[in-house]
């Protein structure tokens, strides 16, 4: 049995034996060397039975194929990895270590909790939000039609064009908020299709355009690609895309411009499309990207946060494709919004 580091794991078991969170630690053959008594409860079996064993079988195909992913992300950035699991019915937030012995790798710790309860009760609000946005959306759509029909409002008018706008608003943070929703939950569903992403790319300029215009900005394309067919959810990816393109507007003052680069880039075999929406406008600190976490709910921003909110829904739509999102920002410069997307 490789080694793990034999002296650092009789040190370890005592301190591990009284742990609520579930530890399994194995070699670097990925053999089981050690389990504590709280992993059993997720895992099931005895000591006896686990030890030796390879830790693969303790867990679905699926379940391994991400771990080992994650292995070989800690070996290589020597920074743990926490990933989202569910197995047997029970959702576990696992953590993945690297046990290093002199500057080389020995094995591997894995720390379980048991998160089922918590899981639960996520999705349950999940829904209820979700149906409570859904009820709210008919009334709203309604509304919504009446103050476009040409009949009962006078185009023109300031007031119905207020109304009009604020009701256009309106519909766009509701579904907005159902995105965020869904996502926060881990419940979004996906309708995957091979699709032309610099198409949208371009359609979602163009709708953006009248928006730039009236703020002043002047607007610059640039498609530098070959490969731009990527499996993508039409509506949630260019909501995402939207969501950046109209913040880098809303960042914009009068005679300021916005750029967007479309290009390929390899690495390691793999081809990846990338975006660049890049703007000359007011910017913002790099502190206030930094703020925005995924723990946060939107009332607890400072008011020069919220607006960035776009950019969080943004990046977890474009994750949810397999995609990233980087941001470089600085205040009275401008702001760069990098999508990395894989292409096929």
């Amino acid at each position: 049995m490789a080694t793990v580091g034999m002296d650092l794991l009789k040190k370890m078991k005592t301190l591990l034996a009284f742990v609520d969170s579930g530890i399994v630690i194995a070699d670097s053959t990925y053999r089981i060397v050690y389990v504590n008594p709280s992993a059993l409860k997720f895992i099931g079996g005895t000591v006896e039975e686990l030890v030796g064993k390879p830790i693969k079988d303790i867990f679905s195909a699926d379940n391994w194929n991400r771990i080992t992913e994650c292995i070989e992300k800690v070996k290589h950035d020597g920074e743990p990895v926490r990933i989202h699991v569910e197995e047997k019915k029970r959702f576990l937030k696992l953590g993945v270590s690297a046990i290093m012995v002199a500057e080389k790798y020995t094995g591997v710790i894995l720390n379980m909790l048991d998160v089922t309860v918590e899981e639960h009760l996520l999705i349950q609000r999940s829904e209820l939000t979700s149906m409570l946005i859904n009820e709210l959306k008919d009334p709203i759509y309604t509304l919504y039609g009446l103050l476009h029909n040409g009949k009962i409002l006078k185009d023109g008018d300031a007031q119905a064009d207020r109304a009009k706008e604020s009701s256009r608003l309106l519909m766009n943070a509701l579904d907005t908020l159902l995105d965020i929703n869904q996502l926060t939950a881990g419940v979004l569903n996906l309708e995957l299709q091979d699709l032309d992403v610099a198409a949208i790319i371009r359609s979602c300029v163009k709708s953006i355009e009248p928006f730039a215009s009236k703020q002043g900005l002047a607007i610059y394309s640039s498609y530098r690609h070959t490969r731009s067919i990527a499996k993508i959810d039409r509506e949630k990816f260019t909501k995402g895309l939207i969501n950046l393109l109209s913040l880098a507007v809303k960042e914009g003052r009068e005679k300021d411009v916005l750029c967007v680069d479309v290009a390929n880039y390899g690495e390691d075999g793999k081809a990846n499309l990338i975006l660049t929406i890049a703007n000359t406008g007011s910017g913002t600190a790099a502190s206030v990207f930094e703020n925005i976490t995924d723990e946060q709910t939107f009332t607890h921003l400072k008011e020069e946060e919220k607006l960035y909110v776009e950019v969080l829904t943004a990046k977890r739509l474009i994750q949810a494709h397999a995609g990233r999102l980087d941001v470089i920002s600085e205040l009275g410069i401008g702001s760069s919004y990098i999508v990395s997307l894989p292409v096929v």
